[in-house]
């Protein structure tokens, strides 16, 4: 997480400052925090919520080259990088509270840390530390508007809030200090095998703090404004053959926040807007391990599009989480592994009612017939509804299989 915090010439002769009101920096410089859903990748998370006492666990590692740096106000340059590498974990645990609410827990840490040292009292209250305990977020989501499982494309709106606690250490860039509180509002647009989602919100801070020290041009620590865009692909819909099982999700998103307070966004509130809106661009891949997938790894990568505070030069993260579930997604009586369209709840009509599917979709891939150019074929999702439905034309089964209408 690359802090790119402006400083004056004068840094240089700020090493004999006076003592400190509170510990230098009091702010969590990471720009980058997991969700406690279990169909979460690294940055966007689905709208609706897990069901009812659906409990996850996971384990997420990340390392950052080049988090915290200073940079001198007049030529731009680097004067010091008083975190150089950053190793850091997250151990969180979430549960599902009826059928539109979920809450949970993140607890992070810095594991280890290194960078330049000594640094001046202005920057730094005695040293930076190697191992720093982080602020301990309290996360919910409330479901607002659920999309049909039955339809191929649907919208979803969900709220989600983040609670952390001042458990941090003030002086290991792990710590505001302070207690805050966001809400954010998601919006999610399945179509398909892929997703489309956004968010925007806003991030109360109960005590704002100055970092560097105000003596030597710090700047302020304020409220923000947090977002994300992004999409959620599943690979099977580009090829049968990258993904076999329809095991994976890809993620492609961007995420940051503006300031919202006391320092204005978009530069109306002097040279402090710029170096205090974080933008970052994330790519990974989530995939499900075991039978029924109740076991997840991701591997991804965050890219820092700016030098704004906490923006890392690359930042590598890892994963690992399990989930104990209902191997029932569509609650039609039909397990997962014999269901033929999991997604999709039977109808229960007397009619096939062994194979899971409703009878509106006779071949089984999960798209209704009405939408199915294919409709006695099994295939894939796309968005054009000549093709929808129908098998790759490559399929090496031959006809009828790969015929097209």
């Amino acid at each position: 997480m690359r802090t790119a915090a402006s400083l004056p010439v004068a840094l240089a002769l700020s090493v004999a400052s006076p003592a400190l009101a509170q510990p230098l920096p009091s702010i969590d410089a990471r720009t980058w925090r997991p969700s406690s859903d279990p169909q979460a990748n690294l940055v966007l998370e689905p709208t609706a919520t897990p069901g009812p006492w659906v409990w996850s666990a996971s384990a997420w590692v990340g390392y950052a080259q080049s988090p915290v740096l200073l940079r001198d106000a007049a030529s731009g340059a680097i004067s010091s990088r008083p975190v150089e590498h950053q190793a850091t974990t997250d151990v969180v645990a979430g549960v599902g509270l009826g059928d539109r609410a979920s809450v949970g827990v993140d607890v992070p840490a810095v594991v280890w840390q290194d960078g330049t040292s000594p640094l001046p009292a202005t920057v730094v209250t005695g040293s930076v530390p190697s191992t720093a305990l982080g602020d301990v977020a309290l996360l919910a989501k409330a479901a607002v508007l659920e999309g049909d499982r039955r339809k191929p494309r649907a919208f979803g709106l969900a709220l989600l809030g983040a609670v952390t606690l001042p458990t941090g250490d003030r002086a290991g860039f792990a710590g505001d200090g302070s207690a805050t509180v966001a809400v954010r509002l998601l919006a999610e647009y399945r179509a398909g095998a892929g997703a489309v989602s956004a968010s925007v919100g806003y991030l109360l801070r109960t005590e704002h703090s100055t970092w560097p020290d105000a003596s030597v041009g710090g700047e302020v620590f304020g409220d923000e404004i947090p977002w994300s865009l992004g999409l959620v692909l599943r690979p099977r819909a580009i090829g049968a053959a990258i993904d076999p099982g329809d095991r994976q999700r890809w993620e492609l998103a961007a995420h940051g926040w503006l300031p919202a307070g006391p320092v204005a966004p978009f530069g109306l509130g002097g040279r402090g807007a710029s170096i205090l809106s974080p933008a970052l661009l994330a790519v990974d891949d989530r995939i499900a391990l075991g039978h029924f997938g109740d076991v997840f790894v991701l591997f991804g990568a965050d890219v820092g599009l700016d030098q704004s505070v906490g923006v890392p030069l690359l930042r590598g993260v890892a994963a690992i989480g399990w989930t104990p579930r209902s191997h029932d997604a569509d609650d039609d009586g039909v397990p997962d592994d014999v269901d033929r369209c999991p997604d999709l709840p039977e109808d229960h009509d007397g009619i096939q009612d062994d194979d899971g599917c409703p009878d509106d979709d006779a071949d089984g891939d999960g798209i209704l017939d009405t939408d199915d150019a294919c409709p006695l074929v099994p295939g894939i999702w796309r968005d054009d509804p000549r093709t929808n439905g129908c098998p790759d034309a490559d399929d090496a089964r031959g006809p009828p299989y790969n015929r097209r209408p």
